[in-house]
């Protein structure tokens, strides 16, 4: 302890003494609504970093992002692009890119939406093997190359 100066107070000896201090010099209820101030806004930073976190989380996990930027890789035409994105809706992915990694499960959700469509027809059998040929001859052709 150095000379002049008072031990240090206990957490509860100062909080007790700011008690006392509003006690004297105001209300015990100014003095609680301060304490419940202080709460709120700590509870409002912990729900900060929480939405935060959340935001986050969902940056890094997103399929349907995936999906949209692996499409604008591929070599495909805006009606291919939205036809392999209807399929991935009327199926209800999880996680659509499933229909661009190899062709055998992009045949068989093909397959699967055809049988469920009422655009099922010769025309709409030719679009979608016109898509499995430009993704997966594209993707063959570059990986021989």
């Amino acid at each position: 302890m150095i000379l002049g100066q008072a031990a240090p107070a206990a957490p509860f000896d100062r909080l007790m003494g700011i008690r006392d201090r509003f006690a004297t010099g105001g209300s015990a209820g100014a003095f609680f609504l301060v304490l419940a101030l202080l709460a709120l806004a700590f509870l409002l930073l912990l729900l900060i970093a929480i939405v935060t976190r959340r935001r986050q989380r969902r940056k890094v996990y997103n399929p349907k992002a995936l999906f949209h930027e692996v499409l604008r890789a591929v070599p495909l035409t805006v009606p291919q692009r939205e036809l392999l994105q209807r399929i991935a809706r009327d199926l209800r992915m999880p996680h659509p890119v499933m229909l661009l990694i190899c062709r055998q499960v992009y045949l068989e959700n093909a397959n699967t939406w055809m049988s469920a469509s009422r655009s099922a027809n010769p025309a709409m059998r030719n679009r979608l093997d016109g898509i499995a040929h430009a993704v997966f001859e594209h993707a063959q052709a570059a990986s021989e190359g």
